[in-house]
């Protein structure tokens, strides 16, 4: 009978380790412990002695449950006792393998005890079972912190450390340790691990360091124990979590009563125990960013009633709970960029009036703007990129008040509110690569603050509202539009400084008479234009005397070139593959031109002497144009980079002067396939 006994009270033992909620035993394998003790502190939260459980005295109510073999149990007080909320199965009912018993709350953090007799129905055997309650603080004590991180420094490979812990030494040597005075002793406060090579299961005794308040780890951890919860004292909690390490959430974390940031690394958490965040009553910061959350997540998030920042980038969730919303007086930051399944946004989202910070990058399958977005007051700024099925904004956007917005990958946005004119407070616009994009609003000219537009590779916009003539810009991106032609309402945007229109190559791209357009932006400073059918000469260049940069490769530009007629901020020139007829003489004046190619035109004229004086050149390209003469030795004067010069394909003939010949700046030059190779019937005399 006694052995049968013991064997029972051993499964008993093993049950409560196998299914209490709280302090997470199920982590420990207790086969091979002397029957039936337990070393003191081994398990936080739990004291095992022969036949007697302690629980901490936490302030909610508190169910486990004894797992017995052979089934048809009961169970009793000896006495009722007035805080025990329950107990099951109950004498005369049919009984199972399950025994359950629910402590009241605490609310006085007393000790407390009673009795229960465990009874098998079909044989009559009985066990007694002592439950206790203690006080929080009554079990802990500087010797159960330094034995905590003792265990904690071997389960994380502390052997392995940048600097390991001597434990013959004091804890007050150990690096990332910080203690302070509580009740007369030292007790650990705060830990910081941040080195690479700590790995391994975070053990189930850091919920023995009852006076922590900051956690932080970096590094591998494989296990996040339940007896995190006896943290009462806990305000952040920053773990690096291996990816895919997992935890099922206890259902009830309301004993966590200080925590206020959580920020675990890849840790996987089912979504149906996501809820039990809810019970954090302190909560003011919770990121999740673990592509591991998966799911509808449940409603009741509005309980956190301290929540200042939720961030859920890159998780899988679909939706926002609707409750989001009773969030509004709290809420300022909201992070849920990467969310590739997030289809909804919840019917509440409208009232969460105080964030200040929205990320939506990447959610690839939101396909609206809820109404009721434009009451976000606060918003600051506003990314949209990469929504690829993004097709409606909400009508009331325009009430906004945000500075910055983005659209770049917006593939399915077709057109825009009349009231997104009303962005006043916008300073730059980005709807690159949306692909469908139509039309802009006509109110589009109402933004006055707006200086910068990207339209780059928006492939279905064939048009411009005339408003955009009423802006301010300084800089607009066109290239690989559906324009066929350069409106003339742009040249009414005096204030333009950068204009890219570049096409495709190979394409025909806008065609027009540049200097219709361009002619009339005397504040242009870089122009451009490559991959079109622009026409004309260059005559209209002497309007332009801010101009540092010219990119017209690739037109049908024609006519003679007149360096008078060129400002002196010049730098790059890029008109490869024209028409351009003319010579060189006279462009000694651009002393800060550094880049010209002027490749596969109709120049011709000798390589003058006067080169040398435009002394910022470091790359000047010729080749296929018709220029004549050999080489000034005046050359040698300039700092050109490798292959900094590019002669091939033209006229040049006679004599290469021995000085450049033997220059240190020749053999960098690459001459033999950069500048030797002329057209037939021409060539250098004195080399091969």
């Amino acid at each position: 009978m006694k052995a049968m006994k013991r064997y029972i009270v051993n499964w008993m033992i093993y049950g409560i380790i196998s299914l209490w909620m709280f302090s997470s035993c199920e982590d420990y394998d207790f086969k091979d412990i002397p029957d039936p003790e337990i070393p003191e502190d081994m398990t936080p939260g739990l004291k095992l002695s022969r036949n007697e459980i302690m629980i901490d005295a936490m302030g909610n109510a508190q169910g486990f449950e004894l797992r017995s073999i052979g089934g048809g149990w009961s169970i009793a007080p000896v006495e009722e006792t007035a805080w025990i909320f329950d107990y099951e199965p109950k004498s005369g009912d049919e009984g199972n393998a399950v025994v359950g018993i629910t402590l009241k709350v605490n609310e006085g953090m007393q000790e407390r005890y009673v009795k229960f007799v465990v009874r098998q129905e079909k044989t009559g055997m009985t066990d007694t079972v002592l439950v206790g309650q203690y006080t929080y603080e009554s079990q802990y004590t500087r010797r159960s912190d330094s034995l905590a991180l003792l265990v904690l420094h071997e389960a994380l490979n502390g052997e392995g450390w940048r600097n390991p812990w001597n434990p013959r030494k004091p804890m007050t040597e150990w690096s990332g340790v910080t203690l302070q005075e509580i009740n007369g002793e030292l007790r650990v406060t705060g830990l910081l691990l941040s080195d690479f090579s700590l790995s391994g299961n975070l053990p189930n005794e850091i919920g023995n360091l009852r006076e922590l308040i900051s956690l932080q780890i970096t590094g591998k951890v494989y296990k996040c124990p339940n007896s995190l919860i006896n943290l009462r004292k806990l305000e952040s909690l920053n773990v690096n979590f291996s990816d895919g390490t997992e935890w099922f959430l206890p259902d009830d974390m309301s004993s966590m009563l200080s925590l206020k940031e959580f920020v675990p690394g890849q840790l996987k958490i089912p979504m149906e125990s996501f809820a039990a965040f809810y019970t954090l009553p302190a909560l003011e910061k919770l990121a999740l960013s673990t592509i591991y959350l998966i799911g509808d997540m449940p409603e009741g998030i509005s309980r956190l009633k301290h929540l200042k920042s939720l961030d859920l980038a890159g998780t899988n969730i679909y939706n926002l709970p609707d409750d989001i919303g009773e969030l509004s007086e709290t809420l300022t930051t909201l992070n849920l960029s990467g969310c590739q399944s997030l289809s909804s946004l919840g019917n509440g989202f409208g009232q969460l009036t105080n964030l200040t910070s929205l990320m939506l990058s990447g959610c690839k399958v939101l396909q609206e703007l809820p109404d009721g977005f434009g009451n976000l007051g606060l918003l600051t700024s506003l990314d949209l990129s990469n929504c690829e099925r993004l097709v409606r904004l909400s009508d009331d956007i325009g009430n906004l008040n945000i500075t910055n917005i983005n659209f770049y990958g917006c593939t399915a946005l077709k057109t825009l509110p009349e009231s997104f004119g009303k962005l006043s407070k916008l300073t730059a616009l980005n709807f690159s690569g949306c692909t469908a994009l139509e039309t802009l609003p006509e109110s589009i000219g109402e933004m006055k603050n707006v200086t910068e537009i990207n339209l780059s590779n928006c492939n279905a916009l064939n048009s411009l509202p005339i408003s955009i003539g009423k802006m301010n810009l300084r800089k607009l991106t066109m290239t690989n539009t559906a324009l066929t032609t350069l409106p003339l309402v742009l040249a009414e945007i005096t204030s333009l400084e950068e204009l890219d229109i570049a096409g495709t190559s190979g394409s025909t791209g806008m065609t027009g008479v540049a200097g219709d357009i361009f002619g009339k932006m005397i504040n242009l400073k870089k122009l451009s234009a490559n991959d079109n059918s622009f026409s004309g000469d260059l005559t209209w260049l002497r309007n332009l005397s801010k101009l540092t940069e010219l990119r017209m490769d690739n037109n049908q530009l024609s006519g003679i070139i007149d360096w008078s007629q060129w400002g002196t901020e010049i730098v790059t020139v890029y008109l490869k593959n024209n028409k351009l007829e003319g010579t060189l003489d006279g462009i000694s004046r651009l002393t800060k031109l550094k880049n010209l190619y002027l490749s596969q035109n109709q120049l011709s004229g000798t390589l003058p002497a006067e080169i040398s004086q435009c002394t910022a050149m470091y790359y000047l390209v010729l080749d296929g144009n018709n220029i004549t003469g050999s080489i000034p030795v005046e050359i040698t004067q300039l700092n050109l980079g490798y292959s900094g010069l590019v002669l091939k394909q033209n006229r040049m003939s006679g004599d290469i002067p021995e000085e450049v010949l033997s220059s240190a700046l020749w053999k960098k030059l690459y001459p033999e396939t950069n500048i030797y190779p002329q057209q037939e019937g021409y060539g250098f005399s004195n080399v091969q």
